[in-house]
């Protein structure tokens, strides 16, 4: 839905103020509002005023003392839209203001600050649009007397796991006369290609390769199950379609294989020999016991975690709000940023790996939308239950935090507390909310 109305700007520049009835255009939909301003005319001239006044400090010009050139000087040394930029950030700091001055906007539902797009800018006339999201009206929440599975840890699976894989670190491959088997460690040259014409990364010899793995195109490895050494097969392979090169993305490709040798992996017994080769200990008993003490406390709190996801998820089932569409792509988009960071962190050029991966920032940002909901719809519903129910962290609760993590640093409380920054207490304040929050949730719902 869309609709015209005008919004009452006042402009104070030095000693004048002058007050304008600003046209804009007003969309609708799903918790959502776009206003559409243009800024031109005397609107502008006063904002570019204020501008040149605000900035005329920062130029130098030959005869005069800093900040007392005026204007017309400035811009013939600098070019005539030397202020441009800075009156349109004049123009939408003060449209901005007047627009959360008014009544037209619900300041208590904001969900987020709103998001300024500028369409048009040249000198004399700017073209924006404010994006405003608003938080769901709710009258109640279910979130009590709910039935939710209780998460059991798995410490027998977990220990068999741990000592299995061990087994499998200190194991060898051993040469074997026979057909390949799953599991099978193989050597293979290949040469791929699609519609008869090979293509680029499709060739390789002496490539190791893992039956069952996974490490190659679905169905390729099941495929050489049944081969021998000596042997040759072509295996016939389509390549996903979110195959990373677009060029072969959906396309059928047949490899041209030759088997070279076949190897089995050979584990060591789970005797005293075995656990004195992969632990500090002197028999497997005393070995195996260690694995399950550690077992035990890790699948504990993994089954903590887990049931508490599971809370979760039954609160969003039972609670199916809409969220503005506007807050859910500003969450996908700081959930792009993240992995760019994250990524750049580590030393990988985002550019590159989405060359890689043959996806855009755009394909990134609609795969993160389901999950960027999810989790708008989460923090709604937490903040709700924790105003609700007047959840807070006291001073102890702080306190006795600061003591743990500084006894965990071999620090006292009171040198932890000083040298602890913001952005860490924050932190701290956030996840004893959140145990508060799951804690209430857990005695208030059936959870078996």
């Amino acid at each position: 839905m869309s609709n015209k109305n005008t919004l009452k700007v006042s402009v104070k520049c030095g000693s004048e103020k002058k007050d304008f009835d600003l046209p804009y255009e007003l969309t609708e939909s799903n918790l959502t509002q776009v206003y559409s301003f243009t800024v031109e005319g005397d609107l502008w001239k006063i904002c570019s005023d204020c501008a040149y006044l605000a900035n005329k400090g920062k130029f130098s010009v030959v005869g005069f003392r800093k900040g007392h050139a005026p204007r017309a000087v400035i811009e013939n040394t600098y070019g005539k839209d030397v202020f441009v930029a800075d009156t349109e950030e004049v123009a939408v700091n003060e449209v901005y203001n007047a627009l959360m001055e008014s009544k037209t906007i619900d300041a208590e539902r904001l969900a987020m600050r709103p998001a300024l797009d500028v369409s048009a800018l040249e000198n004399g006339k700017v073209c924006f649009s404010l994006t405003i999201a608003y938080l769901p009206k709710v009258e109640e929440l279910k979130y009590t007397g709910l039935d939710i599975e209780k998460v059991v840890p798995d410490v027998d699976g977990a220990v068999e796991r741990e000592i299995e894989a061990a087994r499998d670190r200190a194991g060898y491959w051993n040469s074997v006369e026979r057909a390949v088997k799953n599991g099978d460690q193989i050597n293979l040259d290949y040469s791929g290609s699609v519609d008869g014409v090979k293509f680029d990364g499709g060739t390789a010899e002496k490539q190791t390769l893992v039956i069952g793995s996974g490490s190659f195109i679905p169905g390729f490895e099941d495929q050489l199950i049944g081969t021998k050494a000596g042997e040759s097969k072509d295996v016939v392979v389509t390549f996903p379609e979110d195959y990373h090169a677009k060029d072969l993305a959906g396309k059928e490709a047949v490899f041209a294989c030759k088997v070279n040798s076949v190897s089995e992996k050979v584990l060591p017994e789970a005797d005293d020999d075995f656990a004195k080769d992969v632990s500090e200990f002197d028999t497997f008993e005393a070995y195996k016991a260690d694995v399950r003490k550690r077992a035990e406390e890790r699948e504990q709190k993994n089954a903590e975690i887990a049931t508490s996801n599971r809370i979760i998820e039954t609160l969003l089932k039972n609670n199916p709000i809409e969220m503005s569409e506007a807050l859910i792509e500003n969450r996908a988009h700081r959930m792009l940023q993240d992995m760019k960071e994250r990524m750049e962190s580590q030393g990988i050029p985002f550019a590159t790996y989405m060359q890689y991966i043959g996806k855009t920032e755009e394909d990134m940002i609609a795969s993160y939308k389901e999950e960027a909901k999810e989790r708008e719809l989460t923090r709604f519903i937490m903040t709700y239950i924790v105003e609700k129910e007047n959840l807070q962290v006291t001073q102890a609760d702080f306190d006795a935090a600061i003591e743990v993590r500084a006894a965990s640093a071999g620090k006292k409380a009171g040198e932890y507390r000083r040298n602890m920054k913001q952005e860490e207490a924050d932190y701290i304040l956030n996840t004893l909310m959140t145990d508060k929050l799951i804690k209430f949730l857990s005695d208030n719902n059936n959870i078996r």
